[in-house]
């Protein structure tokens, strides 16, 4: 190689050697982070369900109906919403009689139903659970009630409701002789004491209430008193409940019910005791509200009645008067007062401008959940004052849970009625608006199917931070 080409090589290396140092010192421009949106206070929550298939595990191949919750920053409109969304849904397990949402204040509760991969068995079975949302756009939370002080859970049976700073919860007592309605805090969810013991003299004052008012259950043995596992309701200061007495079994033997009051307080006393006779089944602990208050503070409570074919026509509406803590004797609405001529039953409950709404069957109930047709049950308005019931006829009957659902939500000033009517003659999976004053009704906004039915809907401000 001659002097003049070694020389162009060694130019060349350095020219390229400079060329990458001068790459490698440039400045790499700055990645400036994506900053996460902060969304409005409001939150308009909607619950659906729809059916599944678990895909493997000990629940392999069994049908469940599986739950989303999800909310908007507006109000909803148009038709056909998707409810799955994946930046914001709590997917969960439905209740196999229903569900909903319990609502105190700005806050939102639920029995949580949540299942490991839907394959590896239940999780946090019948525990209260409060959602939690975030000023962003996160998938809403749950914080559980713990149980216990290792964190654990029960499955027990259990029935709750949340006052304005306090919650209660009953379930069955472990021990005979202990009997309480246990209080947590409804903002961190933790237990809280004392709680609401039910003395041994209140347990002799309520078995003596009891067998006065039933006579047929004299001579029979009935060593168990069961509170608050049927009904448990918010009314003013006070926790309304439903007790039985029970044999060794664990059976009701009366077909009559009773109601007790207690103060809604650490410490509450017994304020009141009631009795309806032959109503036989006040319901069944679940998310779904067998009670509802008017506007005046009245307190509004369902009977579901002595069969869920409605064929004993004790289905009953009665109420607490505010102020007072055992039934109005002067209002009460049979299912028998609307002169069906078939067995029936009411089904929900809500209250609001002077009027009950609620849902009647509009053919006799199979006894076989499978067979129960489509579009089986029937807007009724009832008139507070004078008791006089009415099919609402501009909205033709619809689907509902036979063991009932939440049919109502009032928000931001206006009334919607849940409206899930099912097959191919006018199919509708949403809600409708009901005008208070005119009795007007028209759709406000519909669902997916692909989403599922609606179950319930909220609207809630968070709390400014």
């Amino acid at each position: 190689m001659n002097q003049r080409s070694l020389a162009c090589l060694l130019l060349l290396g350095l020219f390229l050697t400079g060329l990458s140092a001068c790459r490698s010192e440039a400045p790499r421009p700055a990645v400036t982070p994506r900053a996460e949106v902060t969304l409005g206070p409001d939150r308009y929550v909607l619950m659906t369900y729809r059916k599944t298939i678990i895909p493997s595990g000990p629940m392999r191949g069994r049908s469940i109906l599986e739950s989303y919750i999800s909310y908007f920053t507006q109000m909803p409109q148009g038709e056909g919403i998707n409810n799955i969304l994946e930046e914001n849904t709590l997917f969960g397990r439905f209740g196999e009689d229903g569900g909903g949402l319990l609502q105190s204040g700005e806050h939102l509760y639920r029995f949580s139903n949540a299942v490991n991969n839907l394959s590896q068995g239940d999780l946090l079975v019948n525990t209260p659970v409060r959602l939690v949302f975030s000023p962003t756009p996160r998938a809403i939370g749950e914080r559980a009630l713990l149980e216990s002080e290792s964190g654990g859970f029960s499955q027990a049976a259990k029935n709750f409701v949340v006052t304005s700073g306090q919650g209660f919860l009953v379930q069955p007592a472990y021990q005979r002789d202990l009997l309480s309605i246990r209080s947590f805090d409804p903002e961190t969810m933790e237990k809280t004491s004392p709680q609401i013991y039910v003395s041994d003299l209140d347990k002799e004052r309520i078995r003596q209430f009891i067998l006065e008012r039933t006579p047929s259950l004299a001579g029979q043995e009935l060593p168990n008193l069961i509170v608050g596992m049927k009904l448990l309701a918010v009314h003013g200061s006070a926790l309304i409940l439903d007790v039985e007495l029970q044999s060794p079994s664990y059976a009701n033997l009366s077909r009559d019910s009773y109601l007790v009051a207690y103060e809604a307080k650490n410490g509450g006393k017994l304020l009141g005791l009631s009795h309806l006779e032959n109503t036989g089944r006040l319901g069944t602990p679940s998310e779904l509200l067998q009670y509802t208050t008017d506007e005046e503070g009245d307190l509004y409570l369902l009977a579901q009645g002595g069969d869920q074919l409605g064929f004993y026509q004790n289905s009953l509406l009665y109420r607490i008067r505010k102020g007072s803590y055992t039934i109005d004797p002067d209002w009460q609405v049979r299912i028998s007062d609307l002169g069906l001529g078939y067995p029936a039953r009411f089904n929900g409950i809500f209250a609001r401008g002077g009027k009950l709404f609620t849902l009647v069957n509009v053919q006799p109930l199979p006894a076989v959940r499978s067979q129960i047709p489509e579009n089986l049950w029937q807007y009724y308005t009832i008139d507070l004052q004078t008791r006089e019931a009415k099919p609402l006829s501009a909205l033709r009957p619809s689907s509902a849970f036979q063991q009932g659902v939440n049919i109502a939500a009032f928000v931001d000033g206006h009334l919607y009625l849940r409206y899930v009517r099912t097959g191919e003659d006018a199919p509708y999976n949403g809600y409708w608006s009901y005008d208070l004053m005119t009795g007007e009704v028209k759709p406000a906004f519909s669902v997916s199917l692909q989403s599922g039915y609606v179950a319930d809907f909220k609207k809630i401000t968070l709390p400014k931070r």
